[in-house]
This record gives structure tokens, sequence and C-alpha cells, in this order.
């Protein structure tokens, strides 16, 4: 049987090899979307070409993004102030979800001061940010959203984003780590909870209990600047 510490490690190369995918395929959308911006002009219908782009993303990851698109920085279409050029796989279909972009409607989605937006503009990199309810959203639902900027000359013109499966990276996490008599989280910078192996540490609440034995276990994404997720034994 493996070590703990052994486990740790394999499960964390795991579920970075996972989100790696992940942001390689946005980068793949963030360049198809630079390539349209380029033209002059733009409108939101141009945006619709990158649906086959999307569609192979969702394919290609398996189950890991449940919905993608990207999201334009205000004043940069000529027939629209904002627009989130989103779709979901629902129904064994990849299909587009309109957002109320209205800002005099109470159901207003501003996506422009969401965070998954707004730190992949101001940092210039990709983020991943979650697990968060996203109110406004498609469907209401707990999610964690892995977002990259979109270039556009000297500036960043719209961001990529992908929206992740809980349940996948649940499943991912436990089949992983296997059974053991340990509880184990993975936990956010923040402290926020994405999976665990124990009925006290439920996802999406923050992460208060005490750590023994080991140190926290970074989980590695390349794209990233830094590890935003950790494993760690609890108490």
């Amino acid at each position: 049987m493996k070590s703990l510490e052994e486990v740790l490690h394999s499960t964390a190369e795991a579920l970075g090899q996972h989100l790696e995918r992940v942001f390689a395929d946005l980068a793949v959308l963030a360049e198809e979307t630079t390539r349209i911006l380029t033209d002059s002009g733009t409108s939101r219908s141009m945006l619709e070409s990158l649906k086959p782009v999307v569609q192979g993303i969702v394919m290609e990851q398996g189950g890991l993004v449940d919905s993608a698109g990207v999201s334009v920085t205000p004043g940069l279409l000529k027939d629209a102030e904002t627009w989130h050029q989103w779709w979901s796989y629902i129904g064994g279909q990849l299909v587009f979800i309109p957002h109320n972009l209205n800002p005099a409607s109470v159901n207003y989605y501003d996506y422009t001061e969401m965070t998954w937006f707004e730190r992949p503009l101001a940092s210039g990199r990709p983020e991943l940010t979650g697990p968060y309810i996203d109110f406004g959203g498609a469907f209401d639902m707990k999610v964690v959203t892995a977002s990259r900027p979109v270039l556009h000359g000297a500036r960043t013109a719209a961001v990529a984003g992908a929206d992740l499966s809980m349940d996948f990276i649940e499943r991912a996490f436990l089949r992983n780590l296997g059974r053991r008599n340990e509880h184990v989280a993975l936990i956010t910078e923040t402290g926020k909870v994405v999976a665990s192996n124990s009925a006290r540490f439920a996802p999406g609440t923050r992460f208060e209990g005490p750590r023994t034995g080991l140190d926290s276990v970074p989980v590695p994404v390349a794209a990233l600047a830094a590890p935003p997720w950790h494993l760690i034994v609890a108490g």
C-alpha cells in the first residue's frame, strides 16, 4: 500500500494534469478569439464562429468542462456595450446560454464584476476561481471557473473561460486518493474546500479544521503563477 505522502503527491499531480489540459484548451480558444477581434468592426455575431472550438473543448475534456466561452470587455464591439458568448453542454448538445446584459434590469448579469473576469484582466495571466455560486449565471450553481486573458494588440480585449464540473473534480480526487483512514481536503488559496473524503468538510465551505502530519501538497498547474489548490491532511 502506498504511503500517505505518495498518495497526496500522486493525487495532486493527477488533478494538476486535468487543469493543465483545460488551460491549454483555453489558450486555443483565446487565440481564435484574437483572430476574430483583429477584424475591424467586430460584432456579436462574429463570435458565433467560436462554437466548434468550444464544442471541441467540451468533448475532449470528457465531462470536466460544463460550459465555456468568451466575455468581451466593455466598448469593444460595434453593436453591444458588453457581450457574454457562452455555451453549455446540455442533454448531449452544446447550447448557447443567453444572459441578461441590460444594466437597467433587476436580473442584470454583470460579468465585468465577476472575479473570474476581473483577475485575468488585471493580472494578464490565467486564473482559477471558485468554488462559488454563480448567481445570475446559467443555473445558479456552484462552479469553479478557469479563465485567461484574450489579447487584442497591446490590450486585453476579452476573457476566455470554462466552468468546471464540481462532480468531476470530486470523483477525480477520490479516485486518485483511494480509501484512506485519514481525512484529506482539497482547498483553495483562500481556504475554501473544493473536495474532501470526509462529510466534515463540505465543498464550498471554508476549511477551519486543524492540520496534522504532512505540510500541504500543492496542485501543480504550469499555466498559473502559483498553485491555487493544495491537498491537506485534516485532523
